[in-house]
């Protein structure tokens, strides 16, 4: 398959998964149903409230941030690698801090040393707006920047 043709599939589906959502599966007993069918196959969709539901843990990376971009690479030669296969998609359950909320808004690609409580999946589906991630990742608490590791400057 092309890479155009890859990516126009790509943006179907993620059209689908936004309508369809995740669904209360109160018949099983669980919080939400985080999978939708597409083509014959069922994939999961992880949604920060989805991702949520994977276990609690101390979780330390680097987030790479920006305008259009939320990812975080766990160790460094990941991120020095700059792999999209070794990133998550890094989402917030709840409303993040002011200080936080200004840099998912900053036209500046930034990458920050960050440590907090999260949750991890590396279930295969769809995170967030870019193909081909590793997973999903949501910060349940506790965010903290510890360091910028890179500023990046915006081109003329």
């Amino acid at each position: 398959m092309s890479t155009t043709k890859a990516s126009v599939t790509y943006t179907l589906l993620l059209e689908v998964l936004f309508f369809a959502g995740c669904t209360e599966n109160s018949e099983k007993g669980q919080g939400k149903d985080c999978t939708v069918e597409s083509a014959g196959k069922t994939v999961f969709y992880g949604t920060p409230e989805c991702v949520a539901q994977f276990k609690t843990e101390q979780m330390n990376g680097y987030w790479l941030v920006d305008f259009d971009t939320s990812l975080l690479f766990l160790n460094k030669e990941d991120l020095e690698r700059g792999s999209i296969e070794s990133a998550y998609s890094l989402d917030f359950l709840d409303t993040p801090p002011d200080e936080v909320s200004a840099l998912l808004d900053s036209p500046r690609e930034k990458i920050l040393r960050v440590s907090f409580e999260g949750s991890k999946s590396e279930t295969p589906g769809i995170y967030g707006r870019v193909p081909d991630l590793r997973g999903g990742v949501v910060v349940k608490g506790n965010f903290s920047i510890e360091g910028e590791i890179r500023d990046v400057p915006q081109a003329d």
